[in-house]
């Protein structure tokens, strides 16, 4: 595991006391920081064929919002894409929320990317193949796609 606490850490997520496995999300989840106000803020990762998605959560009376959500590419660790609500206006959070996002965002940076290049694109048809691969590593056991990155990668 020492591997993977490397890579956590490579992306801010983790001390080993402050990241594990959350069977109930299928996703790494960190320690939440709490706040007088009786709000806690913590961020959840899950990985994706070499990118990890990093979900910024906070858990509030009695809601649990996604606050921002950051893509990152697991080899180079560049920023791929980012969405983050302003504050107090956090999405409602659900699995589902993450995927569609996450999705919206890979879309877009694919068809950007294709039209820099010169290159078009079915944009229909790339937001189903992101959707598909999504799904994907959603479903897997999270811990299962680490171990593939984290050998893809040569930790």
């Amino acid at each position: 595991m020492n591997q993977e606490i490397a890579l956590f850490k490579n992306f801010g997520l983790a001390t080993p006391r402050s990241i594990a496995y959350s069977e109930s999300m299928n996703a790494f989840v960190t320690t939440a920081q709490a706040f007088p106000s009786g709000n806690a803020y913590g961020c959840a990762a899950r990985f994706a064929e070499g990118l990890l998605i990093k979900e910024d959560i906070g858990y509030g009376q009695p809601c649990t919002f996604l606050n921002g959500l950051r893509i990152f590419d697991l080899k180079t660790h560049k920023l791929l894409a980012e969405k983050v609500y302003p504050m107090y206006r956090g999405a409602f959070y659900s699995k589902e929320l993450v995927k569609s996002v996450s999705t919206q965002l890979l879309t877009e940076l694919i068809l950007t990317a294709a039209e820099e290049q010169g290159r078009m694109m079915n944009a229909p048809e790339v937001a189903s193949r992101v959707h598909a691969k999504l799904d994907h590593a959603f479903a897997n056991n999270q811990i299962q796609e680490l171990e593939n990155n984290v050998k893809a990668l040569g930790f």
